[in-house]
C-alpha cells in the first residue's frame, strides 16, 4: 500500500531528528500534524470505513480478529500522537523538562507505527487488496481530498531530503 511508503518514509525522518542531539521543534510540530492528519485521519479512515469492514464480513468476525488487533493499534496510535503534541507545546512554551519525555513519546509512536504497519504488511493484507475495489459509502478519493494526502505526500518527500532520509 503507497501510503505505508509515505507512512515509513516519515517514521525514518522521525528517527533521524529523534537521534538529533538539537532537536527540530518545528519539523517534530510538521510530523505530529502528518502522523494525526494523513495517518490517522486519512489512511486509518480508508482502514476503518472501507477494507476493514470488507475483510470483517469476507473473512473473519471483528471480535479476536487481525482486524480487532488494527482497530485497537489505531487507538494507541491516536493516544501517542495527542500524547506527544502536548508535550510538544510545553516545550515550545519553555518547559524543557519534558523534553526527554517527548523523545521517549515520539520513539514509542515510531516505533509502534513501525511494528503495526509490519503487522498488516505481513499478516491482514493479502497482496491482492484493492481499495478502489471495495464497496463502501466513501471513496477513498474523497478520504484522501479531505485529509489532504497530495499535500502530506510531497511533505514528507521534502522531509526525507532535509534529512537525508531514503
Amino acid at each position: 500500500m503507497m501510503d505505508h511508503d509515505v507512512i515509513l518514509g516519515a517514521i525514518k525522518v522521525l528517527y533521524s531528528i529523534i537521534n538529533n542531539s538539537n532537536l527540530n521543534l518545528g519539523d517534530v510540530e510538521e510530523l505530529l500534524r502528518f502522523f494525526g492528519v494523513f495517518v490517522d485521519g486519512c489512511h486509518h479512515v480508508k482502514e476503518e470505513y472501507i477494507l476493514f469492514p470488507t475483510l470483517n464480513l469476507s473473512l473473519f468476525p471483528f471480535e479476536n480478529s487481525p482486524v480487532y488487533v488494527m482497530v485497537s493499534e489505531h487507538g494507541v496510535a491516536r493516544y501517542l500522537i495527542r500524547i506527544s503534541e502536548e508535550l510538544l507545546a510545553r516545550l515550545k512554551d519553555g518547559d524543557v523538562s519534558v523534553k526527554d519525555t517527548l523523545v521517549d513519546y515520539l520513539t514509542l509512536l515510531a516505533d509502534h507505527l513501525s511494528q503495526h504497519i509490519d503487522k498488516e504488511n505481513k499478516v491482514l493484507f493479502p497482496s491482492s487488496m484493492d481499495l478502489s475495489e471495495v464497496e463502501s459509502s466513501r471513496s477513498v478519493e474523497d478520504i484522501e481530498k479531505n485529509a489532504d494526502h497530495s499535500y502530506w505526500v510531497s511533505k514528507v518527500s521534502e522531509l526525507k531530503s532535509k534529512y537525508g532520509v531514503k
